[in-house]
């Protein structure tokens, strides 16, 4: 019996698959089905997924058009059968009782997401990431947990109820903040969220991620993450009632923004979160360096633009 349904999104990964397939189906614990979207990659992925399906009747391979990571773990969720969906980058992988452990805590304390720890993880070496522990919380606590940066915003190392997952709603043409979009649906629709503190996802930190390269898309699409999710909120009728925590999210989006490349000053998105949420108490979440850009975006300079051509000139002049 199928009670754990994994998501594996997978586009021009065919150096990297097969350690995360390995991963999956090395796990101690076995009662899962392995649902691989193949993105309309462009190398040899699809064979190597079509060779993994042929070998283990768990692992599903579905093909599609290029349509982004969303579009993958959306197709993915809707062919899912398990009680509890666990979604996993197709370049990353896992500890081999990662699922076990999940799945034990999720049953102990009868929740409906169960975070685990990650791992920050190169070629050569594994940083674990440090984020706050806790048994089991409210889902208002994991929101207020959520937009203090206290928890990653990921939807990878979380094992989540199935009917609860299929609530969540990501725009497909968002290229920035889509796993925040969605985690933070996901908390509102949940009741209960446990933890374990067990070290079992590793997010390989690839130099040639598209996340890496700043770009106006990206940039706009952050802005836009927080439109929707401020929206979220107020169609839920509980805009007030959450309104710090909004707003320590805006900022955040603004920040990463920022850090893309930024948008024009006029902006009305850019306009909006600083004229609704630009304030000393919500600063304070952030550090000194956070505090400035945002200050110095106010007044229309974007000091990460700043830092990347200085970077530029260094390396042009090395």
């Amino acid at each position: 019996m199928v009670t754990l349904s994994i998501i594996i999104p997978v586009y021009n990964l065919e150096l990297y698959i097969r350690r995360c397939l390995n991963s999956v189906i090395e796990q101690t614990y076995k009662e899962l089905e392995i649902i691989v979207v193949n993105d309309g990659s462009k190398d040899g992925s699809l064979k190597i997924l079509e060779e993994y399906a042929s070998k283990d009747s768990r692992v599903k391979v579905i093909d599609k058009e290029n349509g982004g990571v969303t579009s993958c773990r959306r197709v993915g969720l809707e062919q899912a059968q398990g009680e509890y969906v666990f979604f996993l980058d197709g370049d990353d992988w896992l500890e081999n009782e990662t699922l076990d452990r999940l799945y034990s805590c999720a049953k102990a304390k009868n929740a409906e997401i169960v975070l685990g720890n990650v791992y920050f993880s190169s070629d050569t070496k594994d940083e674990p990431v440090l984020s706050s522990s806790f048994d089991s919380i409210s889902f208002k606590e994991f929101i207020h947990q959520l937009a203090r940066g206290e928890q990653l915003w990921s939807l990878c190392m979380k094992l989540i109820k199935t009917s609860v997952c299929r609530k969540m709603i990501i725009p497909d043409t968002l290229s920035m903040a889509e796993d925040m979009t969605g985690m933070l649906q996901l908390a509102f629709y949940a009741r209960t969220i446990a933890k374990s503190d067990y070290y079992g996802y590793h997010y390989y930190q690839r130099p040639s991620a598209s996340t890496k390269s700043p770009t106006l898309k990206h940039a706009k699409d952050a802005l836009v993450a927080a439109e929707y999710i401020t929206s979220f909120f107020e169609r839920k009728g509980v805009y007030q009632e959450y309104f710090d925590d909004i707003a320590i999210i805006n900022l955040r989006c603004l920040l990463t923004s920022c850090n893309q490349g930024g948008v024009d000053r006029g902006n009305l998105l850019v306009k909006r979160i600083y004229d609704s949420y630009y304030q000393r108490k919500y600063l304070s979440y952030f550090n000194w360096a956070h505090w400035l850009i945002l200050s110095w975006f106010k007044k229309g300079i974007n000091l990460y633009k700043l830092y990347f051509v200085v970077r530029g000139l260094r390396y042009y002049f090395h």
